[in-house]
């Protein structure tokens, strides 16, 4: 290495000096952190991996920039107008080009700290990442542990025109909550960004394989393993920027797109060399590992083998979420190329459909395929060939012409149906798989119907009289699956649109039998409901008495099916197949008025309350919502950005374009959650936001009570509440106005944090009287 004659910190080894030491030169100050960025000439990128570093809350860090045999003149520039005190910049130039692993190694042992962490120079930062991370290794839970990594957010961009130009973000390793050494010998599953260290680990390994091109911070990770554990922050405080569009011979293309088949080439030496390394040392734990390598178990993620310096050439790992992301983008991009390249034939046909925007959600992404009926390509993470083979009935269809490709129908159909969809990339379910009793053939790849899963019954309310009640609800239709959750009685979960074999339908009604179960309640309609209650009609005659709840709002009438369902639930009550109908929307019964006239009330989930529940340390609005116009995620994410006492604003979708309009520095994707993940979100938060524009009973809110957290909606109209306080504070009429909806978030931030006694008397006192009036309102529509 040689100094460089600037005023700043700078190592006194040798240029000559090639050797691996992991000593510490005396020059260097000593710092709680040194921050490692290694960079070679890509000065668009540097320049924003400063503003990450020098815009972190944290102060007390070295940042060691090694220029692996770049322009020194440029990395220097960049470096002084950081805006950092020259005390805590330390450049190392290096005269050629060393290699990643090299250039990472040379970094640390310039600098003198407790912690370290590799910030390439194309990833960035929150701001809070240091302070968190840091507090994490320094404080008790965190003494345990070698090393924590955060959740990170995907990054899509490309370099245009000297600008980067960013495409699409995602949530990414959301799923992940710890780290196993099994999972790691698979591949890799988190960036170097996201991942801080202690020194004193990297010292006990020599540092970073300098023998590896690629798959270095993989190899390093394997080795960490073996001598420390890592902690996980379930916060999204790293982006790992991807350019996957860069040629792979430019300065700004990823190292997994300029060296993909270095990737995969290597991938299977590092496992070797890493085993051969240590199975003398390691035979037991390691045996254990080899045992697990074929053992893909429904918990952990499938990892792409290519993936090194994090996850780069392979989609998100960890949450199922990522693989729906990335057909959802091929067929946003294959409608908008449709249209792009349209002909004269084509025009009149594809002036019904326009262009999706990058944001689109399924539903219009499905229809504007369905409309324009243009093959839709095979991308290359979907595997046709096993898809056809295991479902002989598309293979067929595609035989005959009636659909272009088993993908076609995996994206119209088989997404809803519950089919496997083989992919390198496919991440299976963590959920338990719910069993039917008698249980289906394994070889089957559709949703059927199950009864009494424990995931049903997990936070449900044990009434008595309500033994021999059974609620029928859908797999696919989650927040009416969720409300159905919690009602007392027996559950049985039905695909909405597979067709019921006959079998199913026999089967069902045998449990019904040996349950003795009297009563039906359908939550929810469809086609296939609608089956079952003409056959268990058949079978029991007046002996069983059938109902249905409706969850639907009048502002759902836009789609055909809704309609269809409610003209079908009336000829059925009408011809006594069923005894009523009800629905969970208010006065629902003077728009149609063969409904029950009273209101079926929600249920929130029956959770086990332990201690008091304490505001969480950080004033943080949690916003779970779809950016489509009913759920209105952009005036809730304006209106918690506009609060003065909130410090935090977490969201499941990121709202594109909005980053030009505001300061979104407070913002943080926590992406789309369920199951006990969501009702943790919601215990961390201060405040749940839900100023919806058409809701009946929002479900999320009443989980967020369960939690203890308060959650605001827009006006639901029950009258039942209209003097309950929780309820009235919990209201707020500015649906359209962020301004206004920031004041509203104020009151209930402060009020959740200044007496979290009251706030916690108030959500017990509401719970107690909504579950009573709850199971009043279920008797009395049963006729219990």
């Amino acid at each position: 290495m040689r100094q460089l004659p600037m005023d700043i910190a700078a190592p006194t080894l040798s240029a000559a000096d090639d050797s691996r030491a992991t000593g510490t030169p005396q020059a260097a100050p000593w710092r709680r952190v040194a921050v490692v960025t290694r960079t070679r000439n890509r000065p668009l990128l540097l320049r924003r991996a400063a503003q990450s570093v020098s815009s972190q809350t944290f102060k007390d860090f070295l940042w060691v920039v090694v220029n692996d045999g770049g322009d020194a003149e440029t990395v220097r520039s960049i470096v002084e107008g950081a805006g950092l005190e020259r005390d805590n910049i330390l450049l190392v130039s290096l005269s050629q080009s060393r290699g990643m692993e090299a250039a990472s190694n040379a970094g640390i042992a310039a600098s003198q700290s407790d912690f370290v962490v590799i910030h390439d120079d194309d990833d960035s930062w929150a701001p809070d990442f240091l302070e968190k991370t840091v507090a994490f290794l320094s404080g008790p839970q965190g003494q345990r542990y070698g090393g924590v990594i955060t959740h990170s957010i995907h990054v899509s961009e490309d370099i245009r025109d000297g600008e980067v130009i960013e495409r699409r973000r995602r949530p990414f390793q959301t799923s992940v909550r710890d780290v196993q050494l099994s999972q790691m010998l698979r591949g890799n599953f988190f960036p170097p960004i996201s991942f801080l260290f202690r020194r004193s680990i990297w010292e006990e390994i020599g540092g970073f394989n300098e023998d590896l091109p690629v798959l270095g911070d993989w190899f390093f990770n394997l080795e960490f393993l073996l001598k420390a554990d890592i902690g996980v922050l379930p916060e999204p405080l790293a982006f790992y920027h991807h350019r996957d569009q860069a040629s792979a011979g430019t300065a700004y293309a990823n190292s997994v797109v300029a060296a993909g088949h270095r990737h995969s080439e290597l991938a299977a030496v590092v496992r070797n060399t890493f085993l051969r390394r240590h199975i003398d040392k390691s035979a037991v734990a390691l045996s254990l590992v080899l045992s697990q390598l074929d053992d893909l178990r429904r918990d952990e993620p499938v990892v792409d083998q290519a993936a090194a310096e994090g996850p780069a050439g392979a989609s998100p790992v960890g949450a199922p979420v990522d693989a729906d992301r990335a057909d959802l983008d091929w067929v946003i991009g294959s409608v908008n190329r449709h249209l792009a390249r349209r002909t004269l034939g084509s025009f009149v046909r594809s002036l019904r459909v326009r262009p999706l925007e990058a944001d689109a959600g399924w539903n219009q992404a499905v229809e504007a395929l369905k409309k324009l009926g243009a093959p839709i390509p095979i991308p290359d993470h979907f595997d046709e060939t096993s898809y056809l083979a295991a479902n002989p009935d598309v293979a067929d269809a595609v035989q005959k012409g009636q659909l272009q490709s088993g993908y076609q129908h995996f994206l119209l159909f088989g997404r809803f149906e519950g089919r496997h969809r083989p992919g390198r990339f496919i991440v299976p379910s963590a959920e338990p798989r719910e069993i039917a009793r008698p249980a289906p053939s394994p070889s089957t790849n559709v949703l059927k119907p199950v009864f009494d899963t424990p995931a049903m019954l997990r936070a449900a309310h044990r009434i008595a009289g309500f033994e021999r009640v059974l609620h029928v609800a859908h797999h696919e239709w989650h927040g009416i699956r969720q409300a159905t959750a919690y009602c007392p009685g027996h559950k049985l979960l039905i695909p909405a649109d597979v067709p019921l074999e006959e079998t199913d339908k026999a089967q069902i009604a045998e449990e019904i039998q040996a349950l003795g179960i009297t009563h039906v309640v359908f939550q929810g309609y469809s086609e296939n409901a609608d089956q079952l209650l003409l056959a268990l009609r058949a079978r029991f005659g007046s002996g069983l008495h059938c109902y249905a709840v409706t969850h639907v709002t009048t502002a759902q009438f836009e789609h055909y099916f809704e309609m269809n369902m409610q003209a079908r639930l009336l000829i059925r009550l009408r011809m006594g197949t069923l005894q009523g109908l009800g629905s969970v929307k208010p006065d629902f019964s003077s728009v149609i008025e063969s409904y029950w006239p009273g209101l079926i009330i929600n249920f929130a989930p029956d959770l086990p309350v332990s201690g008091a529940l304490q505001p969480p340390e950080i004033r943080s609005v949690y916003t779970p919502l779809d950016p489509g116009w009913r759920k209105n995620m952009y005036t809730n994410v304006l209106g918690a950005l506009g609060a003065s006492n909130v410090e935090l604003v977490k969201t499941a979708n990121f709202p594109n374009g909005l980053e030009s309009l505001v300061n979104l520095d407070r913002l943080r994707l926590v992406g789309y959650l369920r199951g006990r993940d969501l009702l943790d979100e919601m215990a961390r938060s201060s405040l749940v936001l839900l100023a919806t524009l058409a809701e009946c009973q929002p479900m999320t809110q009443l989980e967020s009570f369960a939690v203890g957290t308060p959650a605001m909606t827009g006006p639901l109209y029950i009258r039942e509440f209209e003097d309950d306080p929780l309820i009235r504070l919990c209201t707020t009429l500015h649906l359209d106005n962020p301004a206004l909806l920031a004041r509203d978030v104020e009151r209930l931030v402060a009020l959740r944090h200044d007496d979290p006694a009251a706030m916690e008397e108030m959500i017990a006192n509401h719970l107690s009287r909504r579950h009573a009036l709850a199971a009043e309102r279920y008797a009395d529509f049963l006729g219990l």
